[in-house]
């Protein structure tokens, strides 16, 4: 693992030794989408990639109006969900974690989930600075960028059915399929 990438989720273990940050109430900025998603591919194998303290599962329930078993999840900063799952999944979704990970890891991650999804990606990303500041005293969204930028980055990796949804500084939602627009 990279020096970096060690340093930011370090960052991340000591912030979500507060029990009150990062629960997982992000799923907002994607909730609508990926339920559409979910029925419009038929995935049944999920994976939450930051899925934070998924209280939006063991307490919200968020997966039984899905009509599926409980996702896979992952956060490398919390315990009982930093181990990286290795199977493929029906789709990979993330909400406002790709601006908290450096710029220099965003290829590595998208290769990851790339090439980890069957059916489809989707990605709610902040693009603007966070409120919450890590313990270091940086910004906790180290990687603030506009649409068109996280487009070029996903267009870099293998194709799969993919819904962008940035909001912040830079608003917008785009549709890859197969790579393009």
């Amino acid at each position: 693992m990279s020096d970096i990438k060690e340093k930011y989720i370090e960052q991340y273990r000591i912030y979500h030794q507060d029990q009150t940050k990062y629960p997982g109430n992000s799923f907002r900025n994607g909730d609508r989408h990926i339920t559409d998603l979910i029925k419009e591919t038929g995935a049944q194998t999920l994976l939450d990639y930051g899925c934070g303290k998924a209280t939006q599962y063991t307490q919200q329930k968020q997966h039984l109006k899905w009509g599926v078993g409980m996702p896979a999840l992952y956060d490398p900063a919390v315990p009982e969900y930093a181990e990286l799952p290795d199977e493929k999944f029906d789709g990979i979704y993330s909400t406002d974690v790709m601006e908290h990970i450096p710029e220099d890891v965003i290829p590595e991650v998208f290769e990851w989930i790339f090439n980890h999804a069957k059916k489809f990606v989707f990605l709610g990303i902040s693009t603007q600075p966070a409120v919450a500041i890590l313990p270091n005293g940086e910004n906790a969204h180290c990687t603030v960028k506009p649409v068109e930028w996280w487009v070029e980055q996903i267009k870099q990796h293998t194709p799969v059915y993919t819904h962008l949804k940035c909001y912040g500084n830079y608003r917008g939602y785009v549709v890859l399929n197969n790579g393009c627009e």
